[in-house]
């Protein structure tokens, strides 16, 4: 998605666009694997002049522009398309180990 595709009308959503794309091409050139929280992700787009509740940030992530650069908020952080999370685990098997410990617990 290009800035010139969008509605000369609507100057918020092309700065809205703009802020997030910058945003996530300096987390890629980071090679951050860590995501932004929620709250630094606001006030990043506040200091813009761009005003957007926490409350509203859950559903503007899945509409135009956002969808194309956010992929999710998991535990009150913004995970940015392409990015991957350091602490998922990779082998099945460890994840099963983990849920029948958690289930020997629980029984208890």
């Amino acid at each position: 998605m290009r800035l010139f595709e969008f509605d000369n009308n609507d100057p918020l959503r092309v700065k809205l666009t703009a802020v997030t794309s910058q945003l996530q091409s300096d987390l890629q050139n980071a090679n951050s694997e860590d995501p932004m929280s929620t709250d630094a992700f606001l006030k990043l787009l506040n200091k813009n002049q761009i005003v957007i509740d926490k409350t509203d940030i859950y559903d503007i992530i899945k509409k135009e522009p956002l969808v194309h650069f956010i992929k999710d908020i998991e535990d009150d952080k913004v995970i940015f398309r392409g990015q991957t999370l350091a602490k998922q685990p990779t082998d099945p098997d460890e994840s099963e180990q983990i849920v029948a410990q958690m289930a020997k617990k629980a029984a208890k």
